[in-house]
């Protein structure tokens, strides 16, 4: 029997809802980067979960080695996959790894699971890309991140200078128009500028010249990260979603390099 199957089985028999069961994990995990949407694709078999299957196995009221049992079974093209060393963690170790979720390109996450991403940031929340433009234009995200600000969330976004001559060579190197690169930059900017006065002080916007190595998302203990590799298109580039177990793993090693990227840049003004 599949973790979806059993999610299902035990949501029924218990009279839960999605939200019910993600509610309830948070309050058991003190987190608060768990939506019903990621308790539904858990249900579908999209992913298995492994650092929330203790919580999981606690709200469904079974025992937490059936739920481990199925997941080691389960095999899906989008299942956790690494850990935070060279070698992978096994029996109790496993709870204090990062979990990785693999997508092939990052088009395969759909608009509305980056929404629901950075909608349950608290505490921090980043966009930090070359242009972060679908974000920028995306008609929710202002109200986002007005409602994260007036939550005391502290908002950071980090995009790549429009002024950097290096845009130039991305543009070729990704077949795209001279300039086009520059272009959405400018623009993503001007959007994110107008969010910033409704934020106030809560969102800080900032600029980096230097040649782009990834772009991050972050809601709280939860990364989706996007390496550039040189000649993909960003949609079609190879994406890591992580959420935080332990100290020192790959989410550290990524909030490292953001930390230092972010230091680097300045202030955005127009």
């Amino acid at each position: 029997m599949s973790v979806g199957v059993l999610i299902k089985q035990q949501r029924d028999v218990l009279n839960l809802t999605l939200e019910e069961v993600a509610d309830q994990m948070m309050a058991i995990m003190n987190r608060d980067t768990l939506t019903r949407h990621d308790v539904w694709r858990w249900q579908e078999n999209e992913v298995t979960p492994r650092y929330w299957l203790p919580a999981l196995a606690q709200v469904l009221q079974v025992d937490v080695e059936v739920l481990r049992t199925a997941a080691r079974k389960q095999r899906t093209p989008q299942a956790p996959i690494s850990s935070n060393g060279p070698e992978s963690a096994s029996g109790s170790d496993a709870e204090n790894v990062d979990a990785v979720i693999a997508y092939a390109a990052r088009k395969l996450i759909t608009r509305d699971r980056w929404n629901d991403t950075i909608q349950a940031a608290h505490q921090t929340l980043w966009l930090y890309g070359m242009a972060e433009y679908r974000y920028a234009l995306d008609s929710e995200v202002p109200v986002i991140l007005k409602e994260a600000a007036g939550s005391s969330c502290e908002i950071k976004v980090l995009l790549l200078d429009p002024t950097f001559s290096g845009t130039f060579d991305i543009d070729r190197d990704e077949g795209n128009p001279e300039g086009a690169l520059a272009t959405r930059i400018t623009a993503s900017l001007a959007r994110f500028h107008a969010m910033q006065q409704d934020c106030g002080a809560a969102m800080q916007l900032r600029v980096y010249a230097a040649p782009p190595t990834t772009s991050i998302v972050r809601a709280d203990d939860h990364l989706i990260v996007t390496p550039y590799v040189r000649y993909l298109a960003g949609r079609s580039s190879p994406t890591l979603e992580l959420r935080r177990a332990s100290d020192g793993g790959m989410f550290d090693r990524y909030t490292r390099h953001f930390d230092s990227a972010w230091n680097r840049a300045r202030d955005w003004t127009q």
